[in-house]
């Protein structure tokens, strides 16, 4: 198990035992050890009792407990917990804001043991009669399950892209000369993946006698298998002759809309039998079009978009950003507010990844959960910047913040210190509850702001956890390119935030677009890559991307 899976095993058991009351101070003791363990970065796996018994807040107790998810991948007192709790009311635990306390009520009080059972308590307005429970935390609450119920059984597209590793791994093992690659929605390199779909060559039936004792494998109809296997998604796998290769992975690869629209337009041209996908758009005179394109937007989307078959077919598809035009990274925090690796740590780390330059952006003082810096220790980083600047150079560290948007859209810090830094990301972190007119009008006076270079995560949103802040969108483009300020394609996978969709109507404002990683660590440094995948999805060039 990795550290973060052990960590996460210490939350669900705080959160289960402070489900059934039990003791204040054991709860808490469980909720540090979360705390503390998904900051390790040595493998708890690799680390030996002694060693683990060192671990700040780390006892005989929980030591022992680490040693059962290391051995055997369970813990004796969760499996407890969760025997003595339905499971719908486990399943509660997973809704973002909804904590132990209220599930208590609502499964021990009113007696409801399903998430489905809670939906249908909401609409008929039975919690407001219970302590704890108003009219309008009721609506959150049922805004809140129908989200989950949306995002339930999905994918963020790092872990879809893992897990189609794996299974591609786990087939490999079996056929060797396996050709297989991943197709539908995650080959569109899409945010958020309903299913691992791929797609193999099986020219002599190898398929249909396929067995192990690490999968389940079944067919559904002909050319159309099912994957099964603990721990990883449900996958479907179609398969081909090679002879029909690039047919069926053009088939199988872009969006019901697009594909629609393809055939549409090319109707009465026979595709089913090409060996590339190449010659699927030399048959039709087509310039190749990039899989994360293959999607078209509705008739009514209210922003600019872009539209790949007729572009493709002018010879006028945008030259996407790829990794080499991404010269340094911004947005990253370190151990003077929340990161993980100290100021030195991450630059090395981006110095030795090839980066010209790095941003550092700690949180701002009104993040007093994430240690943000208060003048005083704004001013100590900066200076420690300046040492690391000569020491490292020609490798650039950038003196920036990522400045809490208060609740009035002011900025954190007054004008003179906000003009010591060399760039500013305004982001909202609490509060997000507004109304689209006050959420507007916040963030609209902080783009305003003189000092502010880039909006952050402009919608704060959560995938598959939470939805965004509710915008008007068309004020927040006219503010940015009023204002000159770009906006922060957020390249972490729960984020991706600006959304892909949107980034063409900023394109066509002269919105510059950045893409930052919102790194806590050394390894977070390494999402931009996610963020890459989102910002050619959009049809981001290299002239619309933001560099300092």
């Amino acid at each position: 198990m990795t550290n973060k899976q052990i960590a996460y095993a210490f939350d669900d058991l705080a959160k289960l035992m402070e489900l059934h009351e039990e003791d204040d101070f054991r709860v808490k003791s469980y909720k540090n050890a979360y705390l503390t363990l998904r900051k390790i970065e040595p493998p708890l796996s690799e680390m030996q009792d002694a060693e683990i018994k060192s671990i700040k807040g780390v006892g005989t107790a929980i030591a022992g407990k680490i040693r059962e998810l290391v051995t055997g991948g369970t813990m004796a007192s969760l499996e407890k917990y969760k025997a003595d709790t339905p499971p719908g009311v486990v399943e509660m635990l997973e809704i973002n804001g909804f904590g132990p306390k209220k599930i208590r009520v609502v499964w021990r009080d009113m007696g409801i043991e399903s998430v489905g059972e809670l939906w249908y308590a909401c609409n008929e307005n039975r919690l407001i009669e219970y302590t704890g429970f108003g009219l309008k935390t009721q609506e959150d609450l049922r805004l809140k399950l129908e989200y989950y119920f949306k995002s339930r059984d999905k994918l963020h597209i790092d872990a879809a892209l893992a897990a189609s590793g794996q299974i591609q791994e786990f087939l490999k093992a079996v056929l060797p000369d396996l050709k297989i690659e991943s197709v539908g929605a995650l080959r569109r390199l899409c945010p958020v993946v309903d299913q691992i779909e791929l797609l193999a060559i099986d020219e002599s039936g190898r398929l249909d006698l396929l067995s192990s004792p690490d999968f389940t494998w079944s067919k559904i109809k002909d050319n159309t298998y099912h994957f099964e296997s603990e721990n990883l998604p449900k996958a479907i796998i179609y398969t081909c002759e090679s002879s029909e290769w690039g047919s069926k992975l053009f088939k199988h690869t872009g969006s019901a809309d697009f594909l629609n629209a393809f055939i549409l337009k090319h109707s009465g041209i026979d595709f089913k039998h090409l060996p590339t996908e190449i010659e699927v758009f030399e048959k039709i005179g087509l310039s190749y079009i990039e899989p994360e394109l293959r999607e078209l937007l509705p008739d009514d989307f209210p922003f600019a978009k872009l539209d790949s078959l007729s572009l493709a077919q002018n010879n006028q598809l945008p030259d996407l950003l790829v990794e080499s035009d991404i010269r340094g990274l911004l947005h990253v925090h370190t151990t003077w507010s929340d990161g993980l690796h100290s100021l030195k740590d991450m630059c090395a780390y981006a110095k030795a990844l090839g980066y010209e330059y790095i941003g550092i952006t700690d949180h701002s003082q009104a993040a007093f959960y994430a240690n943000g810096l208060k003048p005083d220790r704004v001013l100590a980083q900066m200076a420690e910047i300046d040492a690391l600047n000569t020491e490292m150079a020609p490798f650039r560290i950038l003196k920036g913040i990522e400045s809490d948007i208060l609740n009035d859209g002011s900025l954190d810090y007054d004008d003179d210190l906000l003009a010591k830094f060399d760039f500013v990301i305004a982001s909202v972190h609490t509060n997000l509850k507004m109304s689209s007119e006050k959420a507007t009008e916040r963030i609209l006076k902080a783009i305003g702001n003189p000092y502010t270079t880039i909006l952050g995560h402009p919608t704060s949103r959560l995938l598959l956890s939470r939805e965004g802040y509710p915008l008007d969108w068309k004020a927040i483009f006219d503010a940015c390119q009023a204002h000159n300020v770009a906006i922060e394609l957020n390249a972490n996978p729960y984020r991706l935030d600006l959304d892909w969709t949107l980034i063409q109507e900023a394109l066509k404002r002269g919105i510059k677009i950045c893409i930052n990683p919102d790194a806590h660590s050394k390894e977070g440094l390494l999402h931009v890559k996610y963020g890459l995948m989102a910002a050619r999805k959009g049809g981001l060039t290299k002239e619309g991307y933001f560099y300092i």
